[in-house]
């Protein structure tokens, strides 16, 4: 019997661990692996874009490990870094940020592109200007509620981070 006890204390323990590190449990107890963002970096994307949202008066999001997993799966693509130059991913049914900054400072730099938002009053996402605001309107588009990313260095951009936003 004490050493059933052990082994519950031990399970409840590591579960506890990935929980605080923001990793995923599976059924199994493992921790899921899905992206090369690590789990620090997840919080940190989140908590920035969460912050940023609350200023636009936008809801906050999740972290989504199948978003998480298509970004990364994206990132390691050899033509999301063809020629030199960050390209999109192929059509799929989440919006797309894509970035040659590390994971831990692409996000601010999506941020900062309020000023150019604010300055379009139009906002259409069809206009010359969206290249200018367009990661920072995915960020706060109020019609996403999840966030996944992947990165990944030594490619001809130097890193990629790419994250996708979905409903």
């Amino acid at each position: 019997m004490k050493n059933l006890f052990l082994l519950h204390r031990r399970a409840a323990t590591v579960v506890a661990a990935v929980l605080l590190t923001g990793g995923t449990v599976l059924e199994t107890g493992a921790s899921a692996t899905v992206s090369n963002v690590g789990p620090s970096d997840q919080h940190a994307i989140v908590s920035e874009t969460n912050s940023v949202r609350q200023q636009a008066g936008q809801s906050p999001l999740t972290w989504d490990d199948s978003l998480a997993k298509a970004a990364q799966d994206w990132a390691d693509d050899p033509a999301s870094t063809a020629g030199g130059k960050l390209h999109h991913g192929p059509t799929s049914n989440a919006a797309e940020n894509i970035s040659s900054s590390p994971a831990s400072s692409a996000t601010g730099r999506w941020a900062s592109e309020k000023a150019a938002y604010e300055a379009d009053p139009n906002h259409d996402t069809d206009s010359p200007g969206y290249q200018k605001w367009g990661h920072y309107y995915n960020m706060i588009n109020e019609s996403y509620g999840k966030i996944g990313c992947g990165t990944r260095s030594g490619v001809p951009t130097g890193s990629i981070t790419v994250c996708q936003y979905a409903p």
